[in-house]
């Protein structure tokens, strides 16, 4: 859209990105009284942790995993 309307693509991420820093919505999940596990950097760690949130699914109560993944 920035460069449809002249306007440079150089600053075309102001408003659509959140990062620096990076939302940790694994503790805002937990300020919410939801079981949350994350952020998960380490592709090893995920399997375990989709095992946790669906046991704790199974029960009822929400769950959230947060990953962290490369950008496309």
């Amino acid at each position: 859209m920035a460069a449809r309307h002249a306007r440079g693509i150089t600053n075309a991420h102001i408003g659509t990105t959140l990062t620096d820093p990076d939302i940790d919505f694994a503790a805002v999940a937990r300020g919410f009284g939801v079981h949350a596990e994350g952020p998960i950097t380490d592709p090893n760690e995920l399997g375990a942790a989709l095992a946790r949130a669906v046991a704790i699914v199974e029960r009822g109560e929400p769950a959230l995993v947060d990953v962290i993944t490369d950008p496309r």
